[in-house]
């Protein structure tokens, strides 16, 4: 299955189910969500990236019992390449599974309310570097590499759903002679 496949039902599976699932915020055990916005490169990855985008969709479980919420995430990032003498032109698209931890620091449900949170977790990171011309003559390369992130956000609750602004610290780790890779995500999104 090709990248832009999988991107696509990703998409189409996460808005398939949030007429299933409206309203389903702390009173139920699953939601779901849709968030994006601007990644910002760090370390070397940033020497040879602009800054970019992302777009992530979201699986919310919240067990009767715990503080804990439970996140899943499928989300796609994509940096513009800064020009080089080695590289005519590329693209660099990350596609990510993760699970996360969310940890509430209030209480407060209320609509109106706004409640801070830490977020935690890691998964598996698909990197694919795409160039249009390399001095080398490769066009492309890929690699599955597992990552973590961590940051912290507010939610802000509304009547049947909320919005929220995230920002997380994410380090993918790379393999043998490739450094790891860092960014951060600074995110707006909606949860039914």
């Amino acid at each position: 299955m090709s990248l832009r496949a999988l991107r696509a039902l990703c998409a189409v599976g996460t808005f398939a189910l949030l007429p299933a699932v409206a309203g389903a915020q702390d009173s139920k055990p699953i939601s779901v969500g849709v968030m994006g916005g601007l990644s910002l490169p760090m370390g070397d990855l940033a020497d040879g990236v602009e800054s970019g985008y992302n777009i992530t969709g979201n699986i919310y479980l919240k067990p009767a019992a715990s503080r804990f919420s439970f996140r899943g995430d499928v989300g796609y990032e994509s940096f513009g390449g800064k020009a080089s003498n080695s590289v005519v032109g590329f693209d660099l698209n990350v596609l990510s599974v993760t699970g996360n931890i969310l940890f509430p620091l209030s209480s407060t449900t209320a609509e109106g309310s706004i409640r801070p949170y830490l977020i935690g977790g890691g998964g598996l990171y698909r990197t694919k570097f795409e160039g249009t011309g390399t001095a080398s003559g490769q066009e492309s390369e890929s690699s599955n590499d597992l990552g973590i992130g961590v940051g912290g956000g507010f939610e802000f609750k509304l009547a049947g759903f909320s919005t929220f602004a995230e920002a997380r610290f994410v380090n993918v780790f790379g393999d043998g002679e490739q450094s790891s890779s860092r960014w951060i995500p600074i995110t707006f999104g909606i949860r039914f």
